[in-house]
């Protein structure tokens, strides 16, 4: 009995990485010096997380977007060497971004080692600075970018970069690196970094977390923001009076004052008011915590705002669907708005006129739109198809290229249609976007628009173009952005009474489009 007991709770320990980690590894914290490692609530999601994804057979790779000291490299350490620890012929290789940071990592893995109980320390063939190497033929090993080549010339089980936006040429150094790892689901790749912008250095890992969230990647995408660590908040001595955006944070995320407080103390003595730092080391958002710069065409606290605000409703306003067809390269994007609300995006990889106008047609008929327009670079043979079918007065062909409406303020169409929209975004009590199935691509297009400039010697607006946004990213083509700005096409008139979703509006339409595929 005891000895079944013992079986039962050495494979607890090895299949239970909370349950190891808070018996057995020793961490060294800020406050309270050496403990065992009891999981924050960052890192148990983490963790189930990394569960989830594995019982759907989905390769564990992922891209980690954070705010400062989190917690995450400590639970990745401790995954890694909790599993070279328990099986045999595993190869583990962390990556970190200077001396120090490798130093550091290695430092807690050995930490690890040194407080296990005996029972537990297999023992050691290679005891360096930088690698633990056990006699049952698995390694444990550090690295830094740049400065070792350590990694490349065996195989590797398991991956940590840690601080790979940090990195030089972190492409060929990840490239590299990846041809050494088995391309099987037992494997575990983690890029794990804070941001540093989307050019330069920082481009690789901007890339990364960017492709990460496509459904369709083999990488995910995951972010925590700074107000997920219970440890950023100060004690109130006297009320706190709140300015525009501190009441803009607590509507969209719901923070007290006591977070709000430790954010203020930050951003006042370490980062001296630059708040684009602040933003950069511990963003609220994925979104901020890429911006490029702070003039962009729609203020980030209106995206995010724009993703929570239930309280907005469309009803008794017209129904317009904006239409951008695919290129060689993009999607096809159809973006249904009613009034304040986007009700629905619709993206389809493949396209062509025919399927494109069958859709279109079935959407015209379930849900009455007043308008439909339609991008005229690759939407002439829909537009003409639709035309025969006699729904032409409710259909418009828009040349972004075109003269704007109001063309002695705009050089042309498609500049006059993204400042109507960024109009829209910032009035009174936003917007809200009601379907959150991409709205991680939405918000990736729409937070890359720089905001308009002057472009002649009449102080006309343009928007800067397409092939220089996109440049120097991983987008092709803006295309769920260009599909919202086309909703902004022209006036539209209507009768209140002739709009609105019926029942088996587009949600019924969608099922059905999905079966079929896209």
């Amino acid at each position: 009995m005891i000895n079944e007991i013992n079986i039962k709770k050495l494979q607890r320990l090895k299949d239970d990485l909370p349950y190891f980690a808070s018996n057995f590894l020793i961490i060294k914290s800020k406050i309270r010096g050496a403990v065992r490692l009891t999981l924050n609530d960052i890192q148990h999601d983490f963790h189930f997380k990394i569960i989830e994804r594995k019982k759907n057979k989905k390769p564990l790779k992922f891209v980690i977007v954070k705010a400062r000291q989190l917690g995450l490299s400590t639970y990745i350490e401790a995954r890694l060497f909790h599993r070279v620890l328990f099986e045999k012929g595993k190869n583990a290789f962390i990556l970190g971004d200077k001396a120090d940071t490798t130093n550091a990592i290695f430092a807690m893995t050995k930490k690890f080692y040194d407080g296990l109980p005996e029972c537990f320390q297999i023992p050691l063939l290679n005891n360096s600075n930088r690698m633990l190497s056990f006699n049952t033929d698995s390694l444990f090993r550090v690295g830094t970018a740049g400065a070792d080549v350590i990694g490349r010339g065996t195989t590797n089980n398991f991956f940590h970069g840690s601080e790979c936006a940090f990195w030089k040429n972190a492409t060929e150094i990840v490239s590299g690196i990846l041809q050494t790892i088995p391309e099987d689901l037992d494997s575990e790749i983690y890029l794990e970094s804070t941001t540093n912008g989307t050019v330069g250095d920082g481009l690789y890992f901007y890339e990364m977390a960017m492709n990460g969230l496509d459904p369709l990647s083999e990488f995910e995408t995951i972010f925590y923001p700074w107000f997920k660590n219970r440890e950023y908040q100060k004690k109130l001595t006297e009320p706190l009076i709140l300015d525009d955006y501190e009441k803009f944070l607590i509507k969209t995320y719901n923070l007290k004052n006591e977070q709000l407080l430790w954010r203020r103390n930050k951003l006042q003595n370490e980062f001296k008011k630059r708040e684009h730092l602040f933003k950069q080391e511990y963003p609220s958002s994925l979104n901020e915590a890429f911006l490029r710069n702070d003039n962009a065409l729609i203020p980030n606290e209106y995206i995010e705002l724009s993703k929570k605000n239930r309280g907005i409703s469309g009803e008794g306003m017209p129904i317009i669907i904006g239409v951008d067809p695919a290129r060689s390269s993009d999607r096809t994007i159809i973006t249904v708005r009613q009034g304040r609300v986007v009700q629905k995006f619709y993206r389809f990889d493949k396209m062509n006129n025919t399927r494109l106008a069958g859709i279109l047609l079935r959407l015209i008929q379930s849900i009455n739109p007043a308008r439909v327009f339609i991008d005229y670079g690759h939407g002439t043979g829909v537009y003409d198809i639709l035309m025969q079918q006699g729904v032409g007065a409710i259909i418009e062909l828009v040349q972004f290229g075109s003269a704007a409406y109001d063309n002695k303020k705009y050089t042309n169409r498609r500049a006059e249609m993204y400042d109507k929209m960024r109009s829209w975004f910032i009035q009174d009590n936003g917007v809200f976007i009601k379907d959150h199935e991409y709205i991680d691509e939405f918000v990736r297009d729409i937070s890359i628009i720089p905001d308009l400039k002057i472009s002649d010697s009449n102080g006309r607006y343009s928007l800067e173009k397409k092939e220089n946004i996109v440049k120097g990213t991983e987008i092709n083509s803006v295309d769920f952005a260009d599909s919202l700005a086309l909703t902004f096409a022209s006036p539209v008139t209507f009768t209140p009474r002739e709009f609105g979703f019926k029942k088996s509006g587009v949600q019924t339409v969608n099922k059905n489009w999905q079966q079929k595929g896209r």
